[in-house]
């Protein structure tokens, strides 16, 4: 049953959790960070994450929200027989899908359609900036993996965004390493098909077909991107979008004062 995280009856809880848990961490030596350093180090990447996964932003900050309620719930469990990273995008893991079950794989057409659309001449309601139309560009890298199923999306994203271990991934999706790894190459066959067609950020060479071309080339935005090395060029092209943009760490209003 989904948590109503806007809640009195929620926060309550979580005040609840909180002093609770507060005593409990203080008799954990495995877990050597504070509430507000778990936050900051952790938060913005799941955040992030669960953006990436869910494409309604009303649900991924839930969905963000929840990982938090459920490490704070659980944190007493942790015995450090894994990395603390480890037991944490687990629990991230268990709880995004469950909040992803709605997301569906896009059809090729689909995405087609997407770029197919009538070219947008102007940004209504935004200023006209490089700012603006990144922001644009950012929702089609996220449009590109949805070309692959949710559990094989969040293992791309483990790698590519998060930039996680195969070892650590295979410990997080309880499975062989050999298989995180054909995963992982098979979702970048798919996301670099659509990108090496359709995305000039990705592709210099390529006829962009974006619905914000005219933009894109007016500021330059692509020039950005040419010093990236081809190899990890797909990674490198996420994780650059998620340092440049301006980016809310759903967990931000847990902090404690």
């Amino acid at each position: 049953m989904r948590v109503i995280l806007l809640s009195p009856s929620f926060y309550f809880l979580l005040f609840s959790l909180y002093s609770a848990t507060l005593i409990l961490m203080e008799n954990k030596p495995e877990i050597d960070l504070s509430f507000n350093e778990i936050i900051k180090k952790y938060g913005l990447l799941i955040s992030s994450l669960s953006r990436r996964m869910i494409r309604n932003t009303a649900i991924a900050e839930e969905a963000a929200q929840e990982v938090w309620f459920e490490i704070l719930k659980s944190i007493h469990t942790f015995q450090g027989k894994s990395e603390f990273s480890t037991w944490i995008y687990t629990i991230a893991h268990r709880t995004i899908i469950r909040y992803a079950r709605e997301e569906r794989i896009l059809k090729t057409r689909e995405i087609n359609q997407f770029f197919d659309l009538p070219e947008i001449t102007t940004l209504k309601d935004e200023k006209s900036n490089a700012a603006s139309v990144k922001e644009r560009c950012d929702e089609c890298l996220t449009a590109f993996c949805h070309c692959i199923n949710n559990r094989s999306r969040l293992i791309f994203l483990f790698r590519e965004i998060v930039g996680l271990s195969f070892e650590q991934i295979s410990q997080i999706m309880e499975t062989s390493e050999v298989n995180i790894r054909k995963d992982i190459s098979r979702s970048r066959i798919k996301v670099r098909h659509f990108m090496e067609k359709d995305c000039i950020l990705y592709n210099q060479d390529v006829t962009c077909k974006c619905r914000i071309k005219k933009f894109v080339s007016h500021y330059n935005i692509q020039e950005a991107y040419k010093k990236l090395g081809r190899t990890a060029k797909l990674a490198r092209l996420y994780q650059k979008f998620d340092k440049e943009l301006p980016r809310k760490n759903y967990w931000e209003k847990f902090l404690i004062d």
